[in-house]
């Protein structure tokens, strides 16, 4: 009647429908173009309508005639179906479906009460002995066991009418429906043919967050061999959503405590990093110090020192331990008081070099790390300057005019060789004279910030900025302005630190 041809806006259709206890008929009365009503009515193509009402018709009637007259055209269906049964299978219908009703409100009830109780519950053994407590008692349950993942391991959180079972890998539970439902990931049920224990009936039901395996929730009955019916299955599988909830709950709370553990243990070793820095120096006639240091993570592997060697100059080094964060900063406190325990070698910077690099070999070997060090002393009293180096960077001395000198001794760094020999620098003391000791984070082409493609472009570049001798805090803060220092650690690849001493 929908799909006629022509305009129909004149025509008015009948339908008539009888209801009788077997059967209803429908007659329907149109005056539209008739057509051949087919014997055996096929589905027609997917991208086809033509026909598909026909064979509809046909598969859902079980009488069907077409007539066709002037003006009229006349179609019939029938549809038989199954007289009422008696009034006693009524009733025991309706009792089915109150008892099916009341197990649902039980269902809804135990809900209700367990989720109460859940905000009350702190301890998550409290919270999994409540919910598997619940479902024994909605599903008639003698047992039952809740199992969850941690680590990689199944582990008992709570049981029920059994012995708790000890942790074990994922792929080897003692229990058998267990290892079957973790590797169908489907629900899995107790065969009390097959069952090796009095279980008549039961359920192993594994539950998931997304594509992770939270855990297993088990219940058995032993007095009933009936299997869970569709609503207890839903209860149970409601629950474990609970379950998975709480977990998560858990999960986030334990993660954001970690994280607020681990950011302040970063901030105390940074503050430790910071600590280890030289403070305020004594002045010392004729001779000006100044450094800088900063870590491309909150704390980093390079550090640098400063000591006076009594009224007759200073002792300097600059290191920068392999990698970055909290075990490189540790390894760098660890070379910091070594070399600051050889304080009566620190007139002789080459000797001093070799016994902490004796000291440490065994325990930077065992970790796979090494340390590259320029140490160095400016003796104001012999008037000169004597340093030492174990792979670093070379050691920038500039004279007046633009002259420079590069002390870069090639010796491996600390930790490569048991007991090496280092060789030392030795240079006059000249007035004007300014030394620039740093570490390769000035040169890392991976920084975010402006930084010099080679080492001999620090050197040039120190040789010209110290040419007219300024103070060493002006120095200081033109590098800094050349390398855009910024506040913002992020931008860095490697730990940025130098050392400027000048002598007057």
């Amino acid at each position: 009647m929908i799909h006629h041809s022509g305009d129909m806006s004149d025509q008015t259709w009948k339908v008539h429908l009888l209801f009788a206890p077997d059967r209803v008929v429908a007659r329907i009365h149109d005056g539209n173009e008739p057509f051949k009503w087919p014997e055996d009515p096929q589905l027609p193509d997917d991208d086809s309508e033509s026909g598909r009402g026909t064979f509809l018709i046909h598969s859902l009637t079980d009488f069907r005639k077409y007539r066709c007259h002037p003006g009229e055209n006349i179609l019939t269906l029938e549809r038989r179906h199954t007289p009422a049964a008696p009034s006693e299978d009524l009733e025991a219908t309706l009792d089915a479906m109150t008892e099916e009703l009341a197990a649902c409100y039980e269902s809804l009830s135990a809900i209700f009460r367990f989720t109460a109780e859940a905000r009350r519950t702190t301890r998550l053994e409290d919270f999994a002995t409540s919910l598997l407590q619940h479902l024994s008692t909605i599903t008639s349950s003698d047992c039952g066991m809740l199992r969850i993942v941690s680590r990689d391991q199944l582990t008992t959180l709570a049981s029920h009418g059994c012995d708790l079972l000890p942790s074990c890998p994922l792929d080897s539970s003692p229990m058998p429906l267990e290892n079957a439902a973790i590797s169908s990931r489907q629900d899995q049920w107790v065969d009390a043919a097959a069952a090796k224990s009095d279980i008549q009936s039961g359920l192993v039901h594994p539950f998931y967050h997304e594509d992770e395996l939270m855990g297993l929730i088990s219940l058995g009955r032993h007095h009933s061999d009936q299997s869970f019916n569709a609503g207890e299955v839903n209860v149970v599988h409601t629950f474990a959503e609970f379950l998975v909830q709480q977990l998560l709950s858990r999960r986030h709370e334990e993660e954001a405590i970690r994280s607020s553990v681990d950011r302040r243990e970063f901030e105390l070793a940074a503050a430790i990093q910071q600590s280890l820095l030289p403070p305020r120096l004594p002045d010392i006639a004729g001779v000006s110090v100044t450094g800088h240091c900063e870590s491309a993570l909150s704390i980093g592997g390079d550090f640098y020192d400063i000591i006076p060697c009594g009224n007759d100059g200073y002792f300097f080094v600059v290191a920068d331990v392999m990698g970055k964060g909290v075990a490189a900063s540790m390894i760098a406190a660890v070379c910091r008081s070594i070399v600051r325990s050889f304080s009566d070698f620190y007139q002789l910077p080459a000797s001093l070099l070799g016994r902490v690099a004796s000291q440490m070999y065994e325990d930077l070997d065992r970790l796979a790390m090494f340390i590259t060090m320029a140490v160095g002393v400016v003796d104001v009293s012999k008037g000169v300057i004597r340093i030492a180096s174990a792979g670093h960077c070379p050691v920038v001395i500039s004279l007046r005019g633009g002259e420079f000198v590069e002390a870069c001794p090639e010796r491996p760094p600390v930790g490569i060789e048991p007991d090496p020999l280092f060789n030392e620098f030795e240079i006059p003391l000249k007035s004007g004279m300014r030394i620039l000791a740093y570490s390769d984070g000035l040169t890392d082409p991976r920084s975010q910030r402006p930084n010099f493609e080679t080492e001999s472009a620090v050197t040039s570049w120190f040789a010209a900025a110290a040419a007219d001798a300024p103070a060493v805090s002006s120095l200081k803060s033109a590098l800094l302005e050349r390398l855009g220092h910024s506040t913002d650690p992020n931008t860095l690849a490697d730990d940025q630190t130098f050392l400027l001493l000048g002598f007057d």
